[in-house]
Formats: structure tokens, sequence, C-alpha cells
């Protein structure tokens, strides 16, 4: 909960934002108090953004936009990136009445806000349509909606918004004075950053083939290694061949009565211009998504244990990214829902896409796949300890049956 007191101070009016924290000790509370204390958390960081928003666009309005800049960096510590970034939100925030009362109103995550605010910059939006949607989706998921919403209300198919992206491409590569090392940095339009990862993603899947299982390297220096080995490459392969490019999944509906692709995206869902597909066709494989498809097989029941190169396909085209986390696909391995030890099935509508991260919690702590109405999955997290006897013991009792501590 926030408040505004007004004092007076050398004849001046200072306007105090300030937080009523909570009497009772974290220890002495129930649950579900400790879960109503984390989401005030979030409507006061809300609501201080807004108040925050608001002052920025009134000082730049008063001393300029470098002045203000300037000031954020130095009282709120900003980097300057992200004192620039905030500077500009709020400035963009002052044209979207509703986006910047359910901010005020704490009901909208700055983030969202953020998302909103540069759409705004970057063409015409309907806020109305979109702000219901910032106040229930997190910002990864609202990022795709927006960018989804751009594209419908486009005239070009999206062609001018993605050329506006890539007129914004940046990268940087600089020595840490600190301790000598390179940094690198870069920013890239959505087709560009998707055969980026996709051909690192292959890369650090070929090295991990590599490692000694006794001493693998982390995540990170893994993909240092890749980002190393792929521009440092020749430009040749091992058979004296040029190297191909990454397998990029793209998907696209198919209009019988036109005869023409609509609707083009990747596989996480981030819409394309159709016309983009032609050209992607020149650099990179395209994996055509199939559905049921008599040339590719998407059951295989007991025939085989890994998913199938077909069945990898669908999966990403279906689930787009972790059902856990919603972590990339291209971290993501092809997760039996019933255990292939216990006479699981290697057809589609038994798997599901779960990163390393997710897969543990499956296998190791008891969490649980799902499937909503909708046919969307999700994960479930284990009973809680303050539920009845009788609910944890039926979950143990599934458990028993299911070797939760076998892979796949």
């Amino acid at each position: 909960m926030m408040n505004m007191e007004k004092t007076a101070s050398d004849r001046r009016v200072i306007n105090e934002i300030g937080a009523v924290l909570p009497s009772l000790a974290v220890g002495d509370a129930t649950l579900e108090q400790l879960r109503e204390r984390l989401q005030s958390t979030f409507r006061v960081e809300n609501q201080a953004a807004a108040v925050r928003a608001e002052t920025l666009a009134e000082l730049t309005r008063r001393e300029g936009v470098h002045i203000t800049e300037d000031n954020l960096r130095e009282r709120g510590l900003r980097p300057r990136r992200k004192a620039r970034s905030e500077v500009e939100t709020a400035v963009e925030l002052e044209e979207l009445p509703k986006t910047s009362e359910g901010l005020r109103d704490g009901e909208i995550p700055y983030d969202n806000a953020r998302i909103l605010a540069k759409a705004s910059q970057e063409g015409e939006i309907d806020e109305s349509e979109l702000v219901d949607k910032a106040r229930t989706q997190s910002p990864d998921k609202f990022a795709g909606t927006v960018r989804k919403h751009q594209q419908e209300r486009s005239e070009d198919d999206g062609m001018s918004r993605l050329e506006h992206q890539r007129s914004r491409r940046f990268a940087k590569i600089r020595t840490d004075n600190t301790d000598g090392m390179t940094v690198l940095y870069g920013r890239f339009d959505p087709i560009t950053g998707a055969l980026i990862e996709t051909a690192l993603s292959q890369k650090m899947d070929e090295l991990w083939r590599e490692e000694d299982p006794r001493a693998r390297c982390s995540p990170g220096q893994r993909m240092a290694d890749a980002l190393a080995q792929l521009v440092t490459r020749e430009d040749t392969g091992e058979d004296g061949k040029p190297p191909r490019g990454p397998r990029l999944l793209l998907i696209a509906d198919y209009d019988a009565v036109s005869r023409e692709l609509r609707n083009g995206r990747l596989g996480d869902g981030t819409p394309i211009p159709v016309q983009k597909i032609r050209d992607l066709a020149c650099q990179s494989d395209i994996l055509p998504a199939i559905f049921k498809g008599v040339s590719q097989p998407l059951d295989l029941g007991r025939s085989r244990r890994a998913a199938s190169p077909a069945q990898r396909i669908a999966l990403v085209a279906r689930d787009k990214a972790c059902v856990g986390c919603g972590a990339t696909a291209n971290w993501c391995q092809a997760h039996h829902i019933i255990p292939w030890a216990v006479q699981g099935n290697t057809d589609l509508d038994d798997m599901v896409l779960l990163c390393s991260r997710c897969h543990h919690k499956v296998h190791d702590d008891r969490w649980q796949v799902r499937r909503k109405p909708s046919g969307k999955y999700y994960l479930k997290p284990p009973l809680r300890h303050d539920q009845p006897t009788s609910a944890r013991h039926n979950l143990s009792y599934r458990n028993r049956r299911s070797p939760f501590k076998q892979r796949k």
C-alpha cells in the first residue's frame, strides 16, 4: 500500500512516497497471507513506477531530455542506457492515458507499459484492445501479443515494421578494462535473431556431444565457444563445400481459395511477412510443419523412444516454447508425459517441450504436466504440505507408480 504525505519544510511542500510495511512477521504468516503480501509488493512496484514516469515526463518538459537523464543516473544510480529508456517511456506514456491509469492503479506491470509505449511510437495501435491483456499477461507473452497486433494492423504484412527493426540493428565489441575480457553486445530484427539463435543452439548441441560427461562446460561457456567457432570458422565445410545455413522453422497458413500463404510466423509465434519466406529459403534449410501428413508420421507408439525430426518440428509448432517456463524451443527436449519406462508411447499427444530445468522439476521434484481444455499444456507444482493428508497420499501413490528418477 502506498501513501503520499505533504510536509512543510523550508517553506516548500514536498511530496513523499512511502510504503506501509506489514507488521506481521514473515514466520507468523500463513501461506495465503504470504501470497497476498507478495501480490501487494507487485502493486506497490507498479504504482511507484507510475509516479516516477509522471515525474520524469514533467522534468523532461521543464529541463529537457539530457538533464533529466543525468538526474536519473545520479539519483537513481541507473546505467546510461536504462536511464535513457526510462525517460523515453515516460514521455511516450503521456500519449497513452489508459495505460498510464492502469500503471498508476498498480494493475499493469511497468514492463508491459513500456512495451505498449514503444509500440505506440512504431505505428498505430489500439490501446483499448491491448490494455486489458497488459493486465493479465507476463511481459514475455505480452510482447508477442503486441507484435501480432502490430502486424494485423499493418497494411503491408508487417514489412514496414520489419524494415524499421532492421534499421535499428546494432552490434558492439569492446574490451572490459577491469579484466581485459572482450565483450560483445547486439540487437537484431526477429528473423536475423532467430537465425543466430538457431545456429548457436545447433553448434552448442554439437559441442555438448563432444564434451567429456565428467567435465562439462556451463551453458554460458558452451554458448561462448559456439559463438567463437561460428564467427571464426572457414568459409567452406569439411567436405570443401560452403557450410549450410541453420535449420529454421517457419510456419504459415495456406489459403486454398486464393492459393496463397498467410500468417507467416517463426516457430515461437513471432509474426513475419510472408514474402520474407522466399528470401529465407536462400539462406537456410526451411522446415515445413506438417501435421498428420501421410509422409510424416507423428504417432510412433513404441517403435522408437526418441522423438523423430518430424515430431520435433510439430512440437515446436504446437508448444512454441517450454510449457513450464517459456524458454525458447531451441533449448528444449521432447518429454514423454507418460514415461517410456512405464509403457509410454512416442506420440505427439504424449510429448511436450521442456527445458532442462523444467525437465528436472518433473523427474526429480514431482511436477506434473497437465493440459488445459484449450489444449495448451502446462506444469503443475507438487501438492503443498498444508494440503489434506488424503491429497498428499494420492500424490505419493501416483509417484510410486511412475519412476520419476528416470529420464523419458
